[in-house]
């Protein structure tokens, strides 16, 4: 971790913010049975979001995690502004973010100091984090989307080993805990449904930020 990286990781950020503010604000994610909760002149907000994203990814020792952090924070941006608005995970979304951040593990995998130990652990950890969100979806009130989001944190967290994967589910769910009662603080019913994948999300970002620290 250099000032270095953390600076050029949020420039980056805050640039491709740009980008995804500039799709993001024609609200073209929308579809006919959405009923949307935020408004599209406030989607500025990715912009700095990315640049957190970005700048936490450079907390990162291995710059070929980095740069699979780098990926995967500043494209989740645009995944937890959607989320918030319409209580949904697109897969229009995950057709291209998924694999640029499989792309960068297997990246980091070749490159790296972890050797394919990581993409193995990667892999694994992602099938491990959709079962658990599908277990969740089938008795609890999760949706299909969170579990691929699951998958695709599992991904980004396994390469940084099985402590950062359970870091991040626990933060995860503490963070989707805090929503809960956040919202029934603000007059929400117990059967109000709570949008999950921004808990998974943040959860995720506290992994990265540990590993980063105690790396």
């Amino acid at each position: 971790m250099t000032l270095w990286t953390i600076l050029v990781g949020a420039l980056a950020g805050a640039l491709a913010g740009a980008a995804l503010w500039r799709w993001l604000r024609t609200g073209i994610y929308r579809i006919d049975e959405d009923e949307p909760r935020l408004r599209l002149d406030r989607s500025w907000a990715v912009v700095p979001s990315a640049a957190v994203g970005g700048a936490l990814a450079g907390v990162l020792a291995d710059p070929w995690l980095a740069i699979a952090a780098w990926i995967y924070l500043v494209g989740a941006v645009s995944l937890i502004w959607i989320d918030l608005d319409v209580h949904r995970v697109p897969d229009r979304v995950l057709r291209w973010w998924a694999p640029a951040l499989l792309a960068a593990v297997l990246l980091g995998a070749a490159a790296g100091a972890g050797g394919w130990h990581v993409l193995v652990t990667a892999v694994l950890a992602g099938l491990a984090m959709a079962v658990l969100f599908f277990v969740l979806a089938v008795v609890g009130s999760m949706g299909l989307g969170d579990v691929k989001l699951a998958a695709v944190t599992g991904l980004m967290l396994g390469a940084l080993g099985w402590s950062a994967v359970t870091t991040g589910v626990l933060a995860g769910f503490a963070a989707g805990a805090a929503a809960a009662v956040w919202l029934l603080i603000r007059g929400a019913s117990r059967t109000s449904h709570l949008a999950f994948g921004p808990a998974i999300i943040v959860g995720a970002a506290v992994a990265i930020a540990r590993a980063g620290i105690t790396g």
